[in-house]
């Protein structure tokens, strides 16, 4: 008998918005930061999470959090701290993070070109089981693997628990992949 035991998951939601023109016109006025950016990618500074444009979208990620939270069992009030504009043109992508000091975090995919790379989780145990398991392993899974990766598709949503380190592999599309990243608490 399996009995699945400390069991991480990825919300995944749907929400149709076109938001491309507003991340473009952000950009025009934002410098950018550099957090977690690797190559070229464009990381804005916090969006105004008063902005009338993203207020649709932050009104789904808080019901999504809320109907996610009674999924697993935790219960409080949740709001989103704040919300940023990734923008990845060719080769670009985001090195394994967390995000500390947060509950969840999770991404809104606004544009997503054929072959844009996809977001990627890695286990805690990662560097023991490539080690340790990478030669017994048959078929891979999400119980044996120490990397998964979940597409990036234009209005998809996924939402997680900030201390899962993830990451971004690489846009090989000529055209930008353009995501809203956002941390709840």
């Amino acid at each position: 008998m399996f009995t699945p035991l400390f069991t991480d998951g990825i919300w995944n939601t749907t929400f149709n918005s076109d938001l491309k023109e507003y991340c473009y016109n952000i950009i025009k006025k934002d410098n950018g930061v550099i957090k977690t950016n690797s190559a070229m990618g464009y990381h804005t500074n916090g969006l105004n999470l008063t902005d009338p444009e993203i207020q649709p979208l932050k009104s789904h990620i808080e019901q999504s959090v809320k109907d996610y939270s009674q999924f697993i069992s935790v219960n409080c009030k949740y709001k989103v701290m704040d919300m940023w504009i990734n923008i990845h043109g060719y080769n670009d992508y985001l090195s394994e993070h967390i995000h500390a000091r947060t509950l969840f975090s999770g991404v809104y995919y606004v544009h997503t070109p054929k072959d844009c790379g996809s977001i990627e989780f890695i286990r805690h145990s990662h560097d023991y089981m490539l080690y340790d398991w990478k030669d017994v392993q048959t078929k891979y899974n999400t119980h044996n693997s120490a990397r998964w990766k979940l597409p990036a598709e234009k209005n998809r949503c996924y939402i997680f628990p900030s201390l899962m380190r993830h990451g971004v592999t690489p846009n090989r599309s000529w055209d930008d992949r353009i995501s809203i990243s956002f941390n709840i608490v």
